[in-house]
């Protein structure tokens, strides 16, 4: 069901492995006036980094989503650890079980481009607030990508296509955002330094070497990549 970086992420229980890192996500939040009684979505929550991040110190009530159990699973005993009460379910952002119009804020990491990106919006559309606002990290293609360089992204991550910064606009322009920001950030395609693990017990040798298959990609083809932070609102 889950492709094998998405595989890697989950038994490494890697957090903050969008582009920029948790670096990025604790710059972006520096800034963000998250109120006590907002509803916040974390679209795509992994182990919980972030989730954890935004009921520790907002003190907002956090729903946090992700389709592989392995990562609610250890985002659930994470947000135990630290005495947190976050809502924890495991589903699919293209189609959620929420009422329209639940959230104030929705976050997304890096989770979009591994979805149908179009259906994925319309969903966040419907569940986000008319006066809410959608914070999105995703990655971008810097330039035009060769068709050997899409089939490597489409094998080693298992998405289709990886959007440029105007078609990323395009796409929420049709989703139904009037008013798009981007956030101005440091151009870092992958995190300097990842201190963030949880590893399951008896990782497959199969899942070291798709490690080394991302590595060795960013380190070659890096320079194609890059990513970009949105704010987005429907009015």
């Amino acid at each position: 069901m889950f492709n094998d970086y998405l595989n890697l992420l989950a038994n490494f229980g890697i957090g903050g492995a969008h582009p920029g890192g948790f670096p990025l996500t604790l710059a972006i939040f520096e800034k963000e006036k998250i109120q006590p009684n907002h509803h916040v979505l974390d679209l795509g929550c992994g182990t919980g980094q972030t989730a954890a991040f935004l009921g520790e110190n907002f003190g907002c009530k956090v729903t946090a989503i992700d389709i592989h159990p392995m990562m609610i699973e250890k985002a659930k005993k994470r947000f135990a650890n630290e005495e947190l009460d976050i809502n924890t379910i495991l589903g699919d952002v293209q189609n959620m079980d929420f009422d329209d119009h639940s959230f104030d804020f929705i976050l997304s990491e890096s989770v979009i481009s591994f979805t149908n990106i179009q259906k994925t919006l319309n969903e966040i559309v419907r569940v986000l607030k008319e006066d809410g606002c959608v914070l999105m990290i995703e990655m971008v293609a810097e330039q035009s990508l060769s068709d050997d360089i899409k089939e490597q992204i489409t094998k080693l991550y298992g998405i289709d296509e990886v959007l440029t910064e105007k078609e990323w606009c395009a796409y929420l322009k049709q989703a139904g955002f009037t008013k798009i920001i981007e956030i101005r950030t440091p151009s870092l395609l992958i995190p300097s330094d990842i201190d963030d693990m949880d590893h399951s017990e008896n990782i497959s040798m199969a899942l070291y070497d798709k490690w080394d298959e991302h590595n060795q990609f960013i380190e070659q083809n890096g320079h194609h990549l890059g990513y970009r932070a949105f704010k987005c609102y429907l009015r």
